[in-house]
């Protein structure tokens, strides 16, 4: 059978729904794997029981409380009733050993679960910083697949290996990838057990992973562009090689 991969979603509350987009769905279906829709009224436990590995998906900021800092005014939409869920549940499931992936959103709560802080809003925070947030007004300012800066990915990583076909090696220690951008947050102390293995120019991290397992965290929407295939499929292929054992 195939492996099945639970996919987090977003609770909008003002509307009382769920929400997620269907390019993530697609994503882990083309890489061969089943999806299914993880809410956060979900009892965790029951979450776990049924799938093979999370993909923990994009959505609105973490609450700072998490990280032990006070709201900034920049913050934004706040999903409380989702924070909870996914930390407990990431938690757990990395107790477990299921193969783990963050994208976006998803790699800052990775971060966050694991002790690590985040910065509340880029362009206030960081000096020089570029333009990570291509959304605005509830509206995307550009197509979702369309690449807006470069990240450099170090090479001795399990990025880079599962990305190898789809990177320009650039020097003995980097590979540059073109990538979309739609955040406004980012992660700022790593959090333990993480290790940074791509940023942006700069210096923003863009993307993280553990030395044990598979445990990776894109800050990028990798689920709407196609040359980030592999790296569903390498989670995926990762799902099913345990499900197996």
């Amino acid at each position: 059978m195939k492996p099945v991969i639970g996919i987090t979603t977003s609770y909008l509350w003002k509307k009382r729904a769920l929400f997620l987009k269907e390019a993530y769905v697609k994503s882990v279906q083309k890489a061969g794997g089943v999806p299914v829709l993880l809410t956060p009224f979900m009892n965790v436990e029951d979450a776990l029981k049924i799938v093979d590995g999370i993909l923990f998906a994009g959505g609105g900021d973490i609450h700072p409380k998490y990280y032990k800092e006070d709201i900034s005014p920049k913050i934004r939409s706040i999903e409380p009733y989702r924070d909870q869920f996914e930390i407990e549940l990431f938690k757990k499931a990395l107790e477990m050993g299921l193969p783990i992936l963050g994208i976006c959103r998803g790699v800052q709560l990775i971060n966050v679960a694991l002790g690590g802080t985040l910065y509340q809003d880029l362009e206030s925070e960081v000096v020089n910083s570029i333009k990570h947030d291509w959304f605005a007004r509830g509206e995307d300012l550009l197509p979702r697949d369309y690449p807006v800066h470069n990240v450099k990915i170090k090479l001795n990583t399990k990025l880079f290996e599962i990305l190898k076909p789809t990177v320009e090696v650039e020097s003995a220690s980097d590979a540059v990838l073109e990538v979309n951008s739609y955040h406004h947050q980012a992660i700022k102390r790593l959090g333990e057990g993480l290790k940074a293995v791509a940023y942006a120019p700069d210096g923003v991290i863009e993307a993280v992973e553990m030395g044990e397992g598979f445990v990776v965290g894109v800050q990028w929407h990798a689920e709407c562009m196609g040359n980030m295939r592999p790296l569903f499929e390498a989670f995926v292929n990762e799902a099913m090689r345990q499900k197996r054992d």
